[in-house]
């Protein structure tokens, strides 16, 4: 197998796990590595040729290994594919001028959780190519895997994502093993989180459940109200609330917000009626417990993996500009 590019000159596209549907009996089922390309990128790779041309151009890894057209993936395989960065782009002038300071939650060889800002998107580009990922984040922040550590990525890759505006903790892959553990244990949502946000209204109640579909599809949040402040600045009642979401729709913990009648501060999109916020939107993951089978190198015994951090430093600013309620 030929082996993967230059890291220096390659930045990160797409990473995911291939999902091999087994008829009954076939153990050990594969699928074509062009046809798991668009099965799990439709949107990039619409034509079996326009796989095959990434495949061809060495672009694509299976678990660390550059593949060639004919060849298969099996279900729990770790594909990657990478994206060349043109000496004059301005993600490849970012890189030279220096890393962006990030700060790390957890980090050990075989993944991390790290802190995402709050002014960048989880993959890809999103609406500005100047900005930042907190994929290429993970290039420059994380520590390296030992050498002596079995399957690492050619890069470390976030295995969830975070909405663009919203902060916290983003777990980070860097070993196929954490890849696939990790990726299996959100596709189960075997994973709690708990997202801190300040909604610009008074919840009725203190704590409850907010059960409204969205897309069609179930969505559920719990929810616990952790304090109420009186701003002048604001209008009225700001609430500073824990969000525990059961499902993951896009977008979900906003609308939900908006459903309880108090929109997230800051947030333009499902509020008509607010402005855009200097600090942006208030809305930060800030808990994280996985579950043992998601960190299978700790051991049998490990026991659950919880993880909390505070707030941005943002919430503060704002909230000691109010009067508290307690």
């Amino acid at each position: 197998r030929a082996r993967a590019p230059s890291r220096s000159a390659y930045d990160v596209a797409r990473t995911f796990v291939a999902r091999v549907d087994a008829g009954a009996g076939e153990r050990g089922a594969t699928v074509a590595l062009s046809d798991a390309l668009r099965a799990h990128l439709p949107s990039e790779y619409a034509s079996a040729t326009s796989a095959k041309r990434e495949i061809r151009r060495k672009n694509v890894l299976v678990n660390g290994t550059v593949r060639s057209v004919g060849d298969a993936v099996a279900d729990g395989d770790v594909v990657e594919v990478l994206a060349r960065i043109r000496p004059s782009s301005p993600v490849a002038a970012a890189h030279r001028a220096g890393e962006r300071a990030v700060a790390l939650a957890r980090d050990d060889p075989h993944f991390a959780i790290m802190v995402k800002p709050d002014d960048c998107v989880s993959v890809g580009k999103g609406s500005d190519p100047m900005k930042w990922s907190a994929e290429r984040l993970c290039a420059t922040a994380l520590t390296p895997t030992p050498e002596g550590v079995e399957g690492a990525l050619s890069r470390p890759r976030p295995v969830h994502r975070l909405d663009e505006l919203t902060g916290g903790l983003l777990v980070c892959a860097k070993t196929r093993m954490a890849m696939t553990a990790l990726s299996a244990a959100f596709e189960k949502r075997e994973v709690r989180k708990r997202y801190r946000a300040v909604l610009r209204g008074r919840v009725e109640s203190k704590k409850g459940v907010v059960d409204v579909p969205l897309g069609g599809l179930e969505a559920l949040t719990e929810y616990s109200v952790v304090r109420e402040y009186e701003s002048e600045e604001y209008g009225g009642i700001l609430t500073l609330i824990d969000f525990f979401p059961k499902t993951g729709r896009t977008h979900q913990l906003r609308r939900h917000a908006k459903a309880l009648c108090a929109p997230i501060l800051g947030d333009v999109k499902y509020d008509y009626a607010s402005r855009a916020h200097e600090d942006g939107l208030f809305l930060w993951a800030t808990g994280i417990v996985l579950p043992p089978s998601a960190t299978p190198w700790r051991g049998e015994d490990c026991g659950e993996l919880i993880v909390d951090i505070e707030e941005g430093e943002k919430f503060a600013r704002v909230l000691a500009r109010c009067q508290d309620l307690a």
